[in-house]
């Protein structure tokens, strides 16, 4: 197992109502249920993780090939294959309530109505083990997969409907897919959510072209990586101008300067995804590189950093 390097107490967040020893998370669908990863990394020396999505039914998931390589990321189309979640509760929860003592668990909730979504919640809303919610949606590779996250007032209704269901954390998990995040953002806000995560994969395609057919067995899939970290960056950032809510950054985060942008820009947490298929150690890795920055600059507590990106002219 990698060891984390003692992180200071620089690095310590309150959200949530809650304290995060590190800013950095396993991101939704990188890290399976937690235990996973539980030989890889020290969990409970990190923020926490987001689990895989959880529906109420068992899905399968899309036809292979489900995962390809891109210049400057990769793409996929796992189609939110999940135990569905009478198994989740049965045999995933119980390890992490029993495993993880600091770590932060949410539970990324996915359905094709609002009264999917709404069974998930109140199906575990009394059981242990996790600290919220991550509601996506916002998901590229599934059919309607981004439905709720395009429509301003299927969001609003479901985000009002997940309120009145739960006191937990409720954290909405945005598209990038819209003409301005912002606008999602405010509505999140208005409708009673705790906070965003920003943002989910870009929809691609990727052909073999000796066959001349696509890659990926669902044809489209969700592009993530390095290459969409600007937008990224750009997404969590129009989304703190709009409304104050908390935000986690996710997409492209490989080094803790990468983290930097991010919290710069707004968020107060941040999620990792693809990198660590490429390096299982690379939550680690960014946490200490965090770390470095804040030893570099002279500050002494991480919050004194988010959102202090230098005012200039909005686009």
């Amino acid at each position: 197992m990698t060891e984390l390097a003692t992180a200071p107490g620089a690095l310590r967040q309150t959200v949530f109502g809650v304290e995060f020893e590190s800013p950095v998370l396993l991101a939704s669908g990188t890290c399976g249920y937690g235990q996973e990863y539980a030989d890889l990394i020290p969990l409970d020396e990190i923020g926490g993780l987001v689990t895989k999505a959880v529906s109420v039914e068992p899905r399968v998931g899309n036809a292979p090939h489900r995962v390809a390589e891109t210049p400057g990321g990769m793409i996929n189309a796992i189609g939110l294959e999940n135990v569905g979640l009478d198994v989740f509760r049965a045999e995933k929860l119980p390890w992490l309530d029993a495993h993880l003592d600091r770590a932060h668990v949410f539970v990324n909730v996915v359905g094709r109505t609002e009264e999917e979504y709404a069974t998930v919640v109140a199906g575990l809303d009394e059981d242990a083990g996790f600290l919220g919610y991550e509601i996506n949606v916002s998901c590229p590779n599934v059919k309607d997969g981004t439905m709720f996250g395009t429509d301003e007032a299927a969001l609003a209704a479901l985000v009002r409907r997940l309120r009145a269901a739960t006191e937990r954390p409720l954290v909405v998990k945005l598209t990038p897919n819209v003409a301005d995040v912002g606008v999602y953002a405010r509505i999140c806000e208005d409708e009673g959510a705790d906070g965003l995560s920003a943002i989910n994969t870009f929809p691609g395609m990727v052909i073999d072209i000796e066959r001349r057919e696509p890659l990926i067995g669902n044809r489209s899939g969700g592009v993530s990586g390095p290459a969409i970290l600007p937008m990224g960056v750009y997404a969590t950032w129009r989304a703190r101008q709009s409304c104050g809510l908390p935000i986690l950054g996710i997409g492209g985060i490989r080094t803790g300067d990468d983290a930097i942008q991010y919290i710069l820009a707004g968020a107060c947490l941040v999620q990792i995804g693809t990198a660590s298929f490429v390096d299982p150690d690379a939550a680690v890795d960014v946490n200490d590189g965090i770390a470095r920055y804040l030893e570099r600059h002279e500050v002494a507590r991480l919050s004194d950093l988010v959102g202090t990106l230098v005012p200039g002219p909005t686009v």
